[in-house]
């Protein structure tokens, strides 16, 4: 099996550490990692920043593949922040 940057792989990878990141930065804040704000903001926005790459990555596999019913979906779904999760673990494979 050959692996590209631009796979289904890669969006699952990084949406896990945007969940580990999102759990650490509000455990963070609640205070039960610590008291540290400022390390719970910087793990959210930290986070946010690699959900945006994963959107990317995989908006970009869904153009490169030609399946444009995803890439609409993946349009759709930026304001719910479950985009990548479903293109990883329900979008095309990759034939390229």
């Amino acid at each position: 099996m050959k692996y590209t940057f631009l796979s289904r792989w890669t969006v699952l990878i990084l949406t896990i550490v945007t969940a580990a990141l999102a759990f650490v930065g509000i455990g963070f804040i609640n205070g039960s990692l610590g008291q540290s704000t400022f390390l719970g903001i910087l793990a959210l926005l930290i986070g946010g920043l690699v959900y945006a790459i994963a959107w990317i990555i995989g908006l970009a596999d869904s153009i490169q593949e030609r399946r444009w019913g995803w890439t609409i979906a993946m349009i759709i779904l930026l304001p719910v922040w479950v985009g990548p999760l479903l293109y990883s673990l329900m979008g095309p494979r990759n034939t390229k």
